[in-house]
């Protein structure tokens, strides 16, 4: 599973507090997103949708509008 580096910005007192009681913040960050799709979850799913949308939009493909229609005319098929 890839791992990307992301930044977590806090302010100095809780950086402090979180040090001092030994938290892993990347797991904390994890489950809270977990648990917030999870109270949301059309929200979680629209996000997945566009992010989904956003990576074929980058791949810059021509999809066709109805892939069947080729074959279907072939056939003699409407």
């Amino acid at each position: 599973m890839r791992m990307p580096n992301r930044t977590v910005y806090l302010p100095d007192e809780l950086d402090a507090l979180s040090r001092r009681l030994g938290l892993n913040l990347s797991r904390l960050t994890q489950d809270a997103i977990v648990a917030t799709a999870k109270e949301h979850p059309d929200d979680a799913f629209e996000a997945r949708v566009a992010a989904a949308m956003a990576r074929i939009a980058a791949l810059d493909i021509d999809w066709p509008a109805d892939p069947l229609a080729a074959s279907r005319a072939e056939a003699g098929e409407r």
